[in-house]
């Protein structure tokens, strides 16, 4: 009680001391506490191409400086390069945006694109051993992790990053028009949570395109459109056709079959000449 007491005391001789001191001259209150909110940042060049390129024509807000409450907290994540928010940023107007915009046009984009995307320097590791590269939360905000790891000359790299922004997309999409039931008769108990501990040739004899697709459904279905739009019909092809497995070949075939459809009838969107544009804004980016 005593102690009580005393810190009673002293915050109450504190605030007096703050108001004696208030009375005797005027303070200047206006100077601004950076990290405590509504921080005000000088326009750099960066921020005029992202604005240019993202906020003026897609409503699309592009977040690199360092905000904690936009990532998981209870993570260690750096923020990105500033150096490298302008080239992940390309490869997402290029290889992703481009190519819908020309083959379901601007109108399209525009209404289904997430609003906010948030750059992350770092991996995002997970418990289990496995890295997080990005997520999308309500078809509004994706979050990119590893940007200060991208390269625009690793093809694989590129590949990788770009796999991650379309799975993404894919789920905005399928939560906006559902895909058929049959999808998810194609393959049924064999999905699982363990899924890091399962190789691509066994993920591929039982009928999934990579070992993440056997998480659930909905990760299978955008598993299968990330796959088939980044790898195009000839590397799909070639990773299926090499499938030892008759049946899983068959199961993928089904699969590619219901997504090629799923694009035709939800979006009205030709899915094999979106394989082959997103295709040349690979090469074109990366040579």
């Amino acid at each position: 009680m005593k102690t009580l007491q005393k810190l009673i005391y002293i915050l109450a001789f504190s605030s007096t001391l703050v108001g004696l001191a208030g009375c005797s001259k005027t303070e200047d209150v206006s100077a601004t506490v950076d990290g405590l909110g509504g921080d005000v940042y000088p326009t750099t060049t960066l921020d005029t191409w992202l604005r240019t390129n993202f906020t003026t024509p897609y409503n699309i807000e592009v977040l690199y400086r360092w905000n904690p409450y936009e990532v998981p907290l209870n993570k260690t994540l750096v923020p990105p390069y500033a150096s490298q928010v302008q080239p992940i940023m390309e490869a997402v107007k290029a290889i992703w945006i481009a190519p819908y915009v020309k083959e379901a046009g601007e109108p399209f984009i525009k209404t289904f694109c997430p609003k906010q995307y948030v750059l992350v320097g770092s991996p995002n590791y997970n418990s289990d051993g496995t890295i997080t590269l990005g997520t999308a939360e309500g078809g509004r905000k994706v979050v990119l992790f590893d940007v200060n790891n991208f390269s625009k000359t690793n093809l694989a790299g590129v590949k990788f990053t770009l796999h991650t922004i379309h799975h993404e997309f894919a789920h905005i999409l399928h939560q906006n028009i559902a895909y058929p039931v049959e999808y998810k008769q194609i393959t049924p108990g064999t999905y699982t949570s363990n899924w890091y501990n399962v190789s691509d040739s066994e993920a591929y004899a039982q009928g999934y395109i990579t070992p993440y697709s056997m998480s659930g459904t909905d990760e299978d279905f955008v598993e299968m459109i990330a796959t088939m739009l980044v790898e195009g019909r000839a590397g799909f092809d070639a990773i299926v056709n090499a499938i030892p497995s008759a049946s899983g070949q068959a199961a993928i075939r089904k699969k590619e079959k219901i997504v090629v459809a799923y694009f035709k009838d939800a979006y009205n969107i030709d899915f094999r000449s979106l394989q082959t544009t997103t295709q040349t804004a690979i090469t074109n980016f990366t040579k």
